[in-house]
């Protein structure tokens, strides 16, 4: 039996990796972790509304200790740490300056590497062979490293050495754009209005749909994405 464990943050690109999944593995469990950042709760609430709602098997670790480093790098996505910068249209997106900015600014230390880390680990321990897969795209990586197919490749070069099980670390969507996986998810008819991209939920519908702010990158290039393949956008934003 083939296992994925797929590394949920609950937003477009792990929810389509979840969505992938489900058509090449025989066993998909969601696996989250909190580290006292802004959406800790959001992160939680997603992981178990697809876990309900597709009747998965989920995993949420805490690691306290992370929640520690995000406050000595004084990132925004601390719960302590100051407003999370806003982009103000779709062309600031396409600002490197800004997006190298935005970035460093909601920069979690080392969290990719931890969470494969803890994730290869996990499926050490499973007498089987185990994807883990990992929500890299290509429109973020120019700005977020740890999105790149290089660190891919080096991670999965580091499990063959550290892990005795069969495993491998798989970016399905890698050589994507936002656009190219929102185009995924509508094909799936994937529960969209469900995930999350935002850094900073306002609220939520009593369907149990989150209120994007709207004004965040991350909220930015979801609306961009679903804007550039002329698909309805069924999530909820504030602004």
């Amino acid at each position: 039996m083939s296992i994925a464990i797929v590394l949920f943050s609950g937003g477009l690109d792990s929810t389509a990796c979840l969505y992938w999944a489900l058509e090449k593995y025989d066993r998909t469990i969601l696996l989250s972790f909190l580290y006292g950042s802004k959406e800790d709760y959001t992160i939680s609430k997603i992981n178990s509304k697809f876990s309900s709602l597709l009747n998965l098997e989920s995993k949420i670790i805490e690691l306290p200790f992370l929640d520690e480093f995000t406050k000595n790098s004084g990132s925004t996505l601390s719960q302590s740490g100051n407003e999370v910068p806003e982009i103000n249209n779709f062309e600031q997106l396409d600002s490197e300056e800004l997006t190298k900015q935005t970035a460093k600014s909601v920069w979690v230390p080392g969290r990719n590497i931890l969470f494969i880390s803890i994730a290869a680990s996990y499926a050490d321990s499973l007498d089987t062979t185990v994807g883990i897969l990992f929500g890299a795209n290509e429109e973020e990586a120019s700005t977020f490293s740890d999105n790149t197919t290089e660190f891919v490749e080096r991670m999965n070069d580091s499990i063959e050495l550290g892990c005795m099980n069969d495993i491998e670390v798989i970016a399905p969507f890698h050589e994507k754009q936002k656009s190219e996986i929102v185009e995924f998810l509508k094909e799936k008819d994937a529960l969209i209005e469900f995930s999350s991209s935002c850094y900073q939920v306002k609220d939520w519908t009593k369907e149990g749909h989150p209120i994007h702010c709207g004004i965040c990158e991350s909220c930015q290039r979801r609306k961009r994405a679903f804007q550039i393949i002329e698909k309805e956008d069924t999530t909820r934003y504030q602004v």
